[in-house]
This record gives structure tokens, C-alpha cells and sequence, in this order.
């Protein structure tokens, strides 16, 4: 029989929202593991329900877009990302001649990247999620649009990135309460807002401009791939290019730059992993450029970055509304309600993984990989709106690690603090500061 769901009572008239503002994965773990599988909280006069079971996460997945949608918190990407689809699965990705070209363009300028850092000072550490956020920046305008990013003709793009992700969160956060009144209200960082989307905006402006300039379109870019399924439409508002170049230039920097600066915090907390890494890269490489081929006969390498996506999830938590009444685990979800179901709080729960917060990256082993339930483990989302760009993240993950820790010897400085800092995606705080010794 469907019944309520149980939860805390929460404070008069905001409910939960101190504990969810304070550190909503703190909250969302507590919420799990006191409340089971299908968990009720109220933020406001609205309730919300956190789903953490494995079977009840892939029912929301299943029936997404039919008895689930995005819902309002979503609309308050638009500003930044227009209609892109964020999260939507498309034909470019999938064509592995493609693919293959990009690895090239990965490779090149990482490899650019790490000449600067031989270059530079070493008696300071250097801030890997900084670099990191400028690397693939310059990886994905490469493969978008054919050329590389001018910092001189855009500068503080890494800083407005950083912008539009804090104001973001602060948005939905205030949208909780009072239906988003909050938000109309020029508050200060309004204005910031409104100038980082319209630098990166007029990035990815500058960046259309030249491909069609240079006739991008006999370039095997993503530009050219897109902008042929725009000229296939039925009508310009199936298919707005330019907000699918924008989504992909800024959603795909930002979770894949996450990703990878988490995996060198992870690695630099564990130099014995480093070196074991080293000697499969070698192993496989020895001193060439990688090749396709060469990324599936990584598996230790493999293996570290899915555990470092398992601790830090760049998108920790995924919103959805319900369309109409639904049954998830015997209780009731009434139509219209917030559902949440968090990659961060699967990747840490106990019933799942032994010794959830140790980095262990054996554990994704194929034996015991196995032997987990789907959803479990899921840092690229599911259902019809699975992450568009899985495929080029993985490879990107595999390519840089691996290059980077064949040139570099990686290790944390005395002292170091990195925090966790939840915003749109999951960011280290203050950043990843590392000691690099030539190998």
C-alpha cells in the first residue's frame, strides 16, 4: 500500500533549508541513511523527496521525460545555457571517426600545457584545477570550432566560469523560497551574473563567427556536425545551434575540468597510485602520443579516474519534478513535486561500497565492479537524458591523466586543504595546489 515518505519535520515555515544551505550533500547523507531509500523534506511549503535506493533511482531514470521533467530550478540555467540540450544523447558523439581526431587535439595541447609548466617556477606549488579549467577550455573550443581560445581577446573567462557556477547555485537556492520573488530583486551579484554570461556568450560568438569565417563547415569539428542537424530541422526552435555550442562549450569544460582536477587531488594524496599508474602508461605508450586503441589498455588508469569520479561526482545531484502522481518504493509522490536523486550520497553509502570514503580504486575492479546493482554508481546521469558528452569526457579523463603523469611525478604539498564545494558541479576549494617533479 503507498504511504507517505518519512523525513525530518524541519523548522516552521523554511522546513530544512538551513541544513540543505549550509552543505546540501552533509544533509542529503544524513537524509539517506536515517530515512531509507525514498526520503521526504520540505524546503519552504514544498516538499521534496530524495530517492537512494538502486532500484527506485532507475524507475525515476526510466520514466523520465513521461512522468518526470526538469522542472522550474532548470529554467534558471537558461540565462547561461539558453535550450541546449544539457543533458540529451546526439549523433556527433557517437561517430568514433570523430572521436578518434579529437584524441589528437587532446593530446596536443596537453602536451603544450606541460611545456609551460617545465618552464615555469617550480618552488611553488601549481594549481591544477586552475590549469586543468584552462586546458580543456582549450580542448573544447579545438574540437567545437576548429581554433583555439585568445585569453588576450577574453580575459577573466576562467574567472566568469567560476562566476556563473556560485550565482547559479545561489538562484535555486533562493528559489526555494518565496517562489523565486528573491531573485528579482537586484541583489549584488546579480550584476556579475549578468556580465559573466555575457562574456561567455560573446566568446562562443567570437568562436561561431570565425568557424564561419574560415568555412568550418569542411573542418571535422562539432560546428560543422551541429550545424548541418540545424539545417535538417523541421524549424529553427527544434534546434537552436547557437545554444547547443554554448551548452557544450560551458557544461562540458566545467564537468570535465572538475573531474579531472579531483582525479590529480586524489592522485597527489596517493603518490603510490601515481607510480602504479606510471608503469602502465609506460608500459603501453612508452614515449609516443596515445591512440585509441592505447586508452582500453589502461584499466589501472581506468580504473583510478572512475574511482575519483565515485568520491567527487562533478554533478552531485540530479532534480527532476514530477509530472504526475507516482508510486516510487511504496510512497506516494505527489504530481509536481521535486525528486532528487544524488550520484554523491550512491557513490558513498555503505550498502554499496566497503570503507566508502577510503580512495580505492580496486574496488572498480570487473569482479567486484559486478557484483554492485546498476545505479550504485552512475557520475554521467541515466535514462534519456544520459550525459551527451560521456564519450569525449572519458576520453579526455584518460588522455590527460596519462600524459600528465608520465611526464610528472605528482605530490601533495605540507599542509594542503582542499575542501569540497558544492556550486552547479562538485569544485575543490580552494583549488588543487601539487609539487610536479619530472619524471
Amino acid at each position: 500500500m503507498t504511504g507517505p515518505a518519512p523525513g525530518p519535520r524541519g523548522w516552521p515555515l523554511i522546513g530544512s533549508l538551513p541544513a540543505f544551505a549550509r552543505d546540501p550533500l552533509a544533509f542529503w547523507t544524513r537524509l539517506a541513511a536515517s530515512y531509507g531509500g525514498v526520503a521526504r523534506y520540505r524546503i519552504g511549503a514544498e516538499q521534496h523527496f530524495l530517492i537512494s535506493d538502486p532500484q527506485s533511482i532507475a524507475h525515476v531514470f526510466r520514466h523520465d521525460t513521461t512522468r518526470y521533467y526538469r522542472g522550474k530550478y532548470h529554467d534558471l540555467l537558461k540565462p547561461a545555457f539558453g535550450e541546449g540540450l544539457l543533458t540529451a544523447n546526439g549523433e556527433p558523439w557517437r561517430q568514433q571517426r570523430r572521436i578518434a581526431g579529437w584524441l589528437d587535439i587532446v593530446a596536443d595541447a596537453t602536451e603544450a600545457r606541460m611545456a609551460a609548466w617545465r618552464d615555469r617556477d617550480r618552488s611553488a606549488p601549481l594549481d591544477l584545477a586552475r590549469e586543468m579549467a584552462g586546458l580543456v577550455q582549450e580542448i573544447n573550443a579545438k574540437i567545437l570550432f576548429g581554433r583555439a581560445l585568445s585569453y588576450q581577446a577574453h580575459p577573466g573567462l576562467l574567472e566568469a566560469v567560476g562566476t556563473v557556477n556560485d550565482s547559479l547555485l545561489r538562484q535555486v537556492k533562493r528559489a526555494m523560497v518565496l517562489g523565486g520573488a528573491l531573485n528579482r530583486l537586484p541583489l549584488p551579484d546579480a550584476r556579475r551574473f549578468r556580465q559573466a554570461v555575457a562574456l561567455l556568450h560573446r566568446t562562443v560568438g567570437d568562436l561561431i563567427a570565425h568557424a564561419r569565417a574560415g568555412d568550418g563547415r569542411d573542418e571535422d569539428t562539432l560546428y560543422a556536425a551541429l550545424a548541418d542537424a540545424a539545417e535538417r530541422a523541421e524549424s529553427p526552435g527544434e534546434f537552436r545551434l547557437r545554444d547547443q555550442l554554448v551548452t557544450l562549450f560551458l557544461a562540458g569544460h566545467e564537468t570535465t575540468a572538475v573531474a579531472l582536477a579531483w582525479t590529480f587531488y586524489f592522485l597527489t594524496e596517493h603518490p603510490e597510485w601515481g607510480d602504479r599508474l606510471y608503469d602502465e602508461i609506460v608500459s603501453v605508450l612508452g614515449d609516443r602520443a596515445p591512440a585509441m586503441a592505447d586508452l582500453e589498455r589502461l584499466p589501472l588508469t581506468r580504473r583510478a579516474i572512475d574511482e575519483s569520479l565515485r568520491l567527487r561526482p562533478p554533478v552531485y545531484g540530479i532534480g527532476r519534478r514530477a509530472r504526475v502522481e507516482d508510486d516510487i518504493g511504496g510512497h506516494r509522490i505527489p504530481a509536481g513535486s521535486p525528486v532528487i536523486v544524488s550520484p554523491h550520497v550512491m557513490h558513498h553509502h555503505p550498502a554499496y561500497w566497503d570503507r566508502p570514503e577510503r580512495f580505492d580504486p580496486d574496488r572498480f575492479a570487473p569482479e567486484r565492479a559486478s557484483a554492485r546493482p546498476a545505479f550504485s554508481y552512475f557520475p554521467f546521469g541515466g535514462g534519456p537524458h544520459l550525459c551527451v558528452g560521456r564519450h569525449l569526457a572519458r576520453l579526455e579523463l584518460l588522455a590527460v591523466v596519462a600524459l600528465v603523469v608520465r611526464a610528472f611525478r605528482l605530490t601533495a604539498p605540507p599542509g594542503r586543504r582542499v575542501a569540497r564545494q558544492p556550486r552547479i558541479t562538485l569544485r575543490p576549494h580552494p583549488g588543487v595546489p601539487a609539487r610536479l617533479a619530472r619524471r
